[in-house]
Parts: C-alpha cells; structure tokens; sequence
C-alpha cells in the first residue's frame, strides 16, 4: 500500500482483502475517464486473491525455507481487465500494460535515507557483535534506531489492518491523518 501512496497509484489489491475483479475494472476505467491523460493504475501485490480465488504460485519452485513462491496474479490481472475493460467503456477495449515492478523499484537511484539507514544498521549490529549479544535484529522504531529480539519478527504474521488502513470498497490506501503517524504510515505498531 505504501508504494501505491507514493508512486500515486489509483487502486490496490491486497493479500488481506480478496477483491472483486469486476469492481476493480469498473473502478480503474473511472480513474482512466478522469485522469486528463487517460491513464489509470493499479498495484498488484504478489498474494492478491480474485473474490473467487486463492493464492497465485509461480510454478514448483521454492524458497530458502521450503515455501511455494508466490507470482503470476498481476499477469492474470492484466487478462482479466483487458478482457473485462468494454464492460465498462462503451464496448471499447481498453489497452494494458503489466509491469512487474518488484526488481525496477529495489534498483532506482538511492535517496539519502537508502544510504543513511544501511550505514546505521551496519554499526548498531556490528555493536551488537562485538557486545556478544545475539538473536537480536536492528530496528526503526518510532522514529529512531533500536534493536528487539529476532523472535518478534519471525513469531507473528504482519498483515495490513483492514478496518484502519484499507478502503475496501475503493480498493486503495485509507488514512484519516499523518498527524503522529509513523513514518511509514501504515506499519504495525
């Protein structure tokens, strides 16, 4: 959700809230008609789920850890809003262009943060080593550099909060306020 943010995307779909693929094609032709460029996007998170569907896996590879690799929903997107696209747009259909962003993204040029915090992290763990202290992972916490145990990381599921953070019926960001927000707005506490 934070890259739909902050790359002005118009719509996202989530793994935690399956969408309906209908409304999001009636959706994305309306920003498509709004937009003085005749253009609309949406972002695709790898995990998304059609209404009727489960989780899209990228053949019978596997992680370090053993686990199916997700891939292939923003590619059965594309499809199914090309297909679905003269619906909604007086009969015509509508172009597409699908862009896996994953690596493009990770590979822009570094701001001054991408080169700040990494030098961070490097010192605060290098301390840690040299304190022998381990099982420890170096943190952004509130604003400022932390460390907490490995276990809070790899015990619980991070998922999107829905109710707070995620217009459902829009299938985009939702945020009342940045006032006292952190950072990254849209991060577990």
């Amino acid at each position: 959700m934070l890259p739909t943010m902050a790359g002005a995307a118009n719509r996202c779909v989530i793994p935690e809230h399956k969408f309906d693929i209908d409304k999001l094609t009636e959706l994305l032709v309306e920003d498509r008609y709004n937009n003085p460029s005749k253009y609309s996007v949406v972002l695709v998170s790898e995990g998304a789920m059609f209404k009727e569907g489960e989780m899209i896996f990228e053949g019978q590879d596997k992680d370090a850890f053993g686990h199916a690799k997700l891939g292939g929903i923003g590619d059965l997107v594309s499809l199914k809003l090309k297909e679905l696209s003269p619906k909604y747009n007086n009969g015509k259909p509508i172009g597409i262009i699908n862009q896996k962003l994953g690596y493009l993204v990770r590979g822009g040029d570094p701001d001054a943060i991408d080169s700040i915090v990494p030098m961070a992290y490097g010192n605060l763990a290098l301390d840690l080593i040299l304190k022998g202290i381990h099982g420890r992972l170096v943190v952004l916490s509130n604003g400022r550099y932390d460390n907490i145990p490995i276990e809070v990381v790899i015990n619980s599921k991070k998922l999107v909060n829905i109710n707070k953070h995620y217009n459902t019926e829009r299938l985009r960001p939702f945020y009342k306020s940045f006032e006292l927000q952190p950072l990254f707005i849209m991060t577990s506490e």
